[in-house]
């Protein structure tokens, strides 16, 4: 037995004891420093190091090793030992399935008798979809999905980052114009459409010579060359789907498993590639700032699979924990209010814009505040995350108070999500918190933050970093640090900006459909931190379109060119009021 293996005998025995966790440190310590001394050494077998990161992922480990800074180097040695035994996505399945097959991965809603998948069942329909997948498409397909959230597009994407297929999550509310840019760029053989709203969005914007399967069974057939996901993968054989996945080699580690699509600066989406090495790293950066999660987990889920936390922090999170995600249905209050309770989840990642409407129901009942406050939000919820817009200090501490670690938080699609967190315990008002483990950061002379790490993806058509070179990432925001090290935004460099349900929403997007529009002289989308957004527009009262208009005909004729714009763009972006100004901009 080799002494790595002796020092996480020693530790398992000594956890599962009971003893509390100041009297593990000494013993946890222990395994930390063995396997950092052991990282070199190539002898060490990949099965071992998999049952290291297994054991020493929990929260019993990680709350064992005491002061932050332990748990830092954690992440450190973690990182490294993710990269030498190639553990993956589909170890850490496998490492669930073994633990508890029958312990619910999904819940399809929040209603009561709603369909639950097992671990288990969960891992045999990945099988199932990955090769159906695989053999519907002639050489490695690169697979797309346009569905906002639901069992089958989530099974679909988990079955491809598992199994190694490149995939890519779209919103299915993309303009036409930012959809061919994205399927030009990336030449999709596979596309998942929800229902029939998405496959005529394909249309309309001209696509066609992909495989399109529906993952809705209740859309009308086109015929019967056409067929659903769920029926292709029924139509396979056992001896097929195990035939079409040994015959796929799996990807190398920092091969491009996902690219995500966020708001460019002109208005059309802007590709982010993420490796399998980035995924699997970020969870456990993840779990080593939130080193008391992972007990039992639940979280109910509104955020779209297209959302970089919905997907990576809500259901990888949730593969990474071990625990169950349920699918809220839809993303509104009044769906989040009836459900809490009901779920009685654990944790809530949230927009900031829920977080306080969450805190007005509390408030306005009748109750004492920690009975109003679990009334609303079920009586397990100890943690939550708000992240993708500013949320008042008042909101945190509320939370705080009554229950629930309620974090901070600041990230990017760049970094696989989260960039910064208010460490558990540590909150301070105003603050974004501090970097994640394996986060390198730096501010630029004009204090705009910049990012590396081994979860920073590329973006599409990057040059490749040269070697020894390290690859800074611009984040657009502007930030000061405190002397307590927690970072705090302070202004916004990007010409892209969010609303209050968290939505990114690009200016260019609007603006440069009126950059020729006759009788604009200028264009310009306000709306950040707002509900929606108003369209100022300096006339070009010159132009013979507008001559001798009076001031209704002339409201009459902005209308029509906004409402067109509306028709071309993503809901986010939609123009809800404008204005006309005298005097240029």
């Amino acid at each position: 037995m080799s002494r790595l293996e002796a020092r996480l005998d020693d530790w398992t025995e000594q956890a599962v004891s009971g003893a509390v966790p100041a009297g593990l440190e000494p013993v946890a310590r222990a395994l930390l420093e063995e396997a950092e001394r052991r990282l070199s050494d190539n002898r060490v077998p990949a099965a071992l190091w998999h049952r290291v990161l297994d054991a020493t992922r929990r929260p019993e480990f990680l709350q064992a090793l005491g002061a932050s800074d332990a748990r830092y180097r954690w992440a450190e040695a973690a990182f490294a030992a993710i990269r030498v035994s190639r553990y993956s996505l589909g170890v850490m399945l496998a490492q669930r399935v073994a633990e508890h097959p029958g312990r619910p991965l999904f819940v399809e809603s929040p209603e009561d008798g709603a369909p639950r998948w097992s671990y288990e069942a969960v891992a045999r329909r990945l099988e199932r979809t990955a090769a159906a997948l695989l053999r519907a498409s002639r050489g490695r397909p690169r697979v797309a999905i346009l569905s906002a959230n639901g069992i089958d597009a989530a099974c679909a994407d988990l079955a491809c980052l598992v199994h190694g297929i490149p995939v890519s999550p779209i919103n299915p509310d993309t303009e036409p114009d930012g959809l061919r840019s994205i399927f030009d760029r990336l030449k999709f053989s596979v596309v998942l459409v929800e229902g029939e709203e998405q496959r005529a969005r394909l249309e309309r914007a001209g696509l066609a010579g992909a495989r399109v399967l529906r993952l809705d069974p209740r859309t009308p057939s086109r015929g019967a060359a056409e067929a659903t996901l769920a029926e292709a993968a029924a139509s396979l054989a056992p001896g097929q789907v195990e035939r079409a996945l040994l015959a796929h080699a799996p990807p190398a580690l920092d091969e491009p498993a996902t690219v995500m699509f966020t708001s460019g600066s002109t208005g059309l989406p802007k590709g982010v590639v993420h490796t399998g090495h980035a995924l699997v790293t970020k969870r456990f950066a993840r779990a080593a700032a939130l080193p008391a999660v992972g007990q039992g987990e639940t979280l109910l889920c509104y955020l779209p699979l297209f959302h970089t936390f919905g997907r990576y922090f809500e259901m990888l999170g949730m593969l990474f924990w071990g625990g169950t995600y349920v699918f809220a249905g839809n993303p509104s209050l009044e769906t989040l209010a009836r459900a809490l309770p009901r779920v009685r989840p654990t944790g809530l990642i949230g927009i900031p814009r829920r977080w306080a409407q969450l805190r007005e129901r509390a408030l306005a009942r009748a109750e004492d505040a920690e009975a109003a406050v679990r009334a609303v939000v079920g009586d397990r919820l100890r943690w939550g995350l708000s992240a993708a817009g500013h949320l008042d200090p008042a909101v945190f501490r509320f939370f705080q108070r009554h229950g629930v670690e309620l974090c901070s938080g600041f990230g990017m699609t760049e970094a696989v999500g989260g960039i910064t967190m208010t460490p558990p315990g540590q909150y301070e008002d105003g603050s974004v918190g501090v970097p994640l483990p394996g986060m390198a950061t730096r501010l630029s002379d004009e204090g705009e933050l910049q990012i590396a790490g081994p979860y920073v993806g590329s973006y599409l058509d990057e040059p490749p970093v040269g070697p020894g070179d390290e690859r800074w990432v611009p984040t657009g925001d502007v930030f000061v640090r405190r002397p307590s090290g927690h970072f705090e935004i302070v202004d916004r460099l990007k010409d892209v900006y969010k609303n209050t349900r968290g939505q990114t929403v690009a200016p260019a997007a609007v603006e440069r459909r009126l950059a020729d529009v006759p009788g604009v002289k200028r264009a310009f989308l306000v709306g950040d931190g707002r509900d929606h957004n108003a369209l100022l527009i300096v006339p070009d009262r010159g132009d013979p379109v507008l001559a001798g208009a009076d001031p209704e005909a002339e409201d009459a004729y902005f209308r029509q060119i906004v409402a067109a714009v509306n028709r071309d763009v993503a809901p986010p972006e939609r123009v809800v009021s404008f204005a006309l100004l005298e005097r240029d901009l």
